[in-house]
């Protein structure tokens, strides 16, 4: 339980004050933890960072995963994914100042490292379900599947940065409903 509580307390102040003003100290007094509890769980403030990051990114692969396991129409498999990845950061506006803001802030290398992997796993992932779409349900045209994947990632995180400044001019569902438009059917009716 105390574990959970830092790991939202230290969401909280590495967005709230960026990962280097951020201190281990503010982070036991928020999660209301003595400072000891704090270092027996995360032996450092990059540990910890890397374990907030990584556990959003898990959790959205976790999501994702079940769903294009299933036996759901493609469609319906991207309508989630699209759900799933709009879900990690608008539900968390701490965690999305993170990724946006912190993730390559002069953070350790080694835990830079880790957690362009865990991207990169993301990506793979991805991925292979855009390979599906092309192999199995010839529904993807003939593109580069890890450049498509990194684009709808790209597509995604830019939407929602954009979408949690300007929250007032549009809904929740227009955002899903754009975001699946965009990566579904592109931006331009033909060009031919």
């Amino acid at each position: 339980m105390s574990k959970e509580k830092i790991i939202q307390a230290a969401i909280e102040v590495f967005s709230e004050n960026g990962y280097h003003r951020a201190s281990m100290d503010e982070i036991a007094a928020r999660a209301q933890v003595a400072k000891g509890t704090l270092y027996y769980n995360f032996p450092g403030k990059s540990q910890l960072f890397k374990t907030v990051v990584k556990q959003g990114f898990e959790d959205i692969m976790q999501r994702t995963e079940a769903d294009l396991n299933s036996s759901l129409p493609m469609k319906e498999k991207i309508e989630r994914t699209i759900r799933h990845h709009l879900d990690l950061f608008l539900e968390s506006r701490h965690f999305s100042h993170i990724v946006f803001n912190e993730i390559s802030n002069g953070i350790e290398q080694d835990v830079l490292d880790e957690l362009k992997e865990l991207k990169r796993n993301y990506l793979s992932f991805l991925a292979s379900m855009i390979e599906e779409g092309q192999c199995e349900e010839n529904l993807c045209r003939a593109v580069d599947p890890n450049l498509a994947a990194a684009s709808i990632v790209g597509t995604l995180e830019s939407t929602c940065n954009y979408y949690l400044n300007h929250q007032d001019r549009y809904s929740r569902e227009d955002l899903e409903r754009f975001a699946f438009t965009m990566i579904t059917q592109g931006l331009f009716i033909s060009l031919e």
